[in-house]
């Protein structure tokens, strides 16, 4: 038993630093997003400044931006991806996932980690390696071959494909965490740390 909660915790704290890295995608994201918002509702202001005052300066900032903008904008997105599916094996250790509940909440505990534990093998297991296998190539294309934006300005499209297999990579050890931990529950006296919450109707 020591082995497995070993094994668990290991995979519970690569979980944890992944989904770091999600909420700091949040926040980039969102300062991004201001920036840019900020930025293109001033231009008008910083040409008439240019036109008054020269120097070069405003005038710089604007074509600088104009040259980069698109970058910008897919930078927003890429960091979306990376916040949907890096946060994802987080969200499953913290039982926070969303749910179908029909019948859910009216079993028991030991019925609940069965629907767990069965639902881990036959559904998220395959599921993910599934998922990995048909990203996994479309990321190396991507690598391989340079793919980047048709815009002007855009970025690599590498990154954002890597999010792919990599999240539901992490996903899938954190799936694997939690059945270990399913199969503690119904074996021993071992209790899962994140119960089952009922939805307030």
């Amino acid at each position: 038993m020591s082995v497995a909660l070993t094994i668990t915790r290991i995979i519970d704290e690569i979980s944890r630093r992944v989904g770091l890295v999600a909420v700091w995608l949040v926040l980039l994201s969102a300062l991004l997003s201001a920036f840019n918002a900020l930025f293109r509702y001033s231009i008008g202001a910083m040409i008439s400044i240019e036109r008054s005052i020269g120097g070069g300066f405003f005038g710089g900032m604007v074509a600088l931006y104009t040259n980069y903008s698109s970058g910008l904008s897919e930078a927003v997105w890429y960091m979306f991806g990376g916040m949907v599916m890096l946060g994802g094996a987080w969200t499953l250790k913290m039982n926070e996932h969303v749910r179908v509940d029909l019948l859910y909440g009216a079993i028991s505990e030991r019925a609940r980690t069965w629907i767990d534990l069965l639902g881990g093998l036959f559904f998220l297991m395959p599921l993910c390696i599934m998922l990995i296998y048909f990203t996994w190539p479309w990321f190396v294309q991507a690598w391989v071959q340079n793919v980047t934006s048709n815009a002007a300005g855009g970025l690599p499209r590498w990154p954002v494909r890597l999010m792919l297999p990599l999240g539901f990579g992490v996903l899938m050890l954190q799936g694997i965490a939690e059945i270990i931990k399913c199969i503690l529950a119904l074996t021993t006296n071992y209790h899962r740390e994140f119960a089952y919450e009922k939805p307030i109707q």
